[in-house]
């Protein structure tokens, strides 16, 4: 029989003979080569004949005992199964099946799955776990995965876990085109917390104070005042990172607007600070695909906090009188800067404690309506259901 070694290209049509030997020792044939050391044959191959053994030759490629995410992973579990079946008192000169890498001198990278455009979620989140201590939200897991299979399949190229990661930090991670928060500062109350959010824009900066049911959810209300958006804090994780340092922590926050989600990742020494981080980073990408790109009006801003902060027995009498503003004037102010009337926006402010009373604690509905500013629990169930289509009662129940 005439052949080549690998079978490539020193003579069109020969077989392949380290294939052909191998395939016959995987079927029980003893082919009287000996490729134990194959590494030592491919290189002083590639050495004597000047040519390149493909990365995904047969046995002796680099990328042999590589997974790849997607269809391929389930080469890691049928390798080690072939792998242990040839086990028992193997010999080379005995037939076995060689699928071990240690069989042919080699290593399995089992710590290594490469990235293309093929490739699925699990793998991509695999990656940021093993290499770099970062464990994905599941609901996360899949934009990640169609990010990097796109700017895989845009490059022509598969990615590196090096270069996974910065395509991470730089979509998730340091996302500050818009704003920043440099400061927070907190105090607690009897209701919640309090927080002074320092917002820093185009080298300026805004304090903006605001209250929330915890410091995160008072962060993320300034946010809201300051630009003017509105959405809801829909997911929020942390762990402690797994590699490098073990005092960092890592933060990850998903914000739902207009039926869309963003997303942040924060990482820092204090788990506060890497929370606010994974907001501020999640909020930049809602300012930015809503289209909003500055601040609003620090009247505008002063007067809905003012609002929310008075939700309960606000009216726009006293709130004309609070800001020196007629009725009518102001009334027409809000509704020019915000798109929504005074009593829409007073409506909001109740609505948002009452969802977070029905999820944090245990009060009844007619003390819930009450402690938001309505005198009848049927009309507060009216307004309930009207805005978020369903009861006060099917909302915690969804929500505890």
């Amino acid at each position: 029989m005439e052949g080549t070694l690998f079978g490539n290209g020193e003579r069109t049509g020969n077989v392949d003979v380290v294939t052909l030997a191998m395939n016959m020792v995987c079927h029980g044939v003893d082919s009287g080569l000996d490729f134990r050391d194959i590494g030592k044959v491919r290189e002083t191959y590639e050495l004597l004949t000047g040519m390149k053994v493909h990365e995904r030759m047969p046995y002796a490629g680099d990328l042999v005992f590589t997974a790849f995410s997607g269809s391929h992973q389930d080469a890691i579990s049928k390798g080690m199964a072939w792998r242990d079946a040839g086990k028992s008192g193997k010999r080379w000169d005995v037939p076995y099946l060689p699928i071990d890498p240690e069989d042919l001198g080699r290593e399995y990278e089992s710590d290594v799955i490469r990235i293309n455009s093929q490739s699925g979620k699990g793998g991509i989140a695999f990656i940021l776990k093993q290499n770099f201590g970062m464990g994905l939200p599941d609901k996360m897991k899949e934009e990640v995965g169609y990010l990097m299979k796109g700017i895989s399949d845009q490059r022509h190229k598969e990615l590196a876990p090096e270069d996974i990661y910065r395509i991470f930090e730089d979509h998730y991670i340091n996302q500050r085109e818009i704003f920043d928060i440099p400061e927070c500062h907190f105090r607690q109350v009897e209701d919640g917390i309090v927080a002074e959010v320092t917002i820093e824009q185009n080298k300026e900066r805004r304090v903006i104070e605001t209250s929330g049911n915890g410091r995160l959810d008072a962060v993320s209300n300034a946010i809201k005042l300051y630009f003017g958006i509105s959405y809801e804090l829909s997911v929020y994780e942390e762990h402690a990172v797994s590699r490098g340092s073990s005092s960092k922590a890592a933060a990850y926050v998903g914000i739902l607007c207009n039926g869309k989600m963003y997303w942040g990742v924060g990482i820092d020494e204090d788990i506060i600070k890497s929370s606010i981080a994974a907001l501020v980073s999640a909020g930049n990408k809602t300012a930015r695909g809503e289209n909003v790109k500055e601040g609003r009006e620090e009247r505008i801003v002063d007067i809905m906090r003012y609002v929310q902060n008075h939700y309960k027995d606000v009216t726009l009498e006293n709130l004309s009188e609070n800001f020196h503003l007629s009725s009518p004037y102001l009334s027409k102010y809000i509704k020019e800067h915000t798109g929504a009337t005074f009593q829409e926006a007073v409506k909001k402010a109740r609505m948002k404690k009452a969802r977070a009373m029905l999820r944090e604690t245990n009060q009844t509905v007619e003390s819930i309506a009450a402690g938001v500013g309505y005198e009848t629990v049927e009309h507060f169930n009216r307004l309930f259901k009207k805005m978020y289509g369903m009861t006060p009662m099917q909302f915690r129940r969804q929500h505890k």
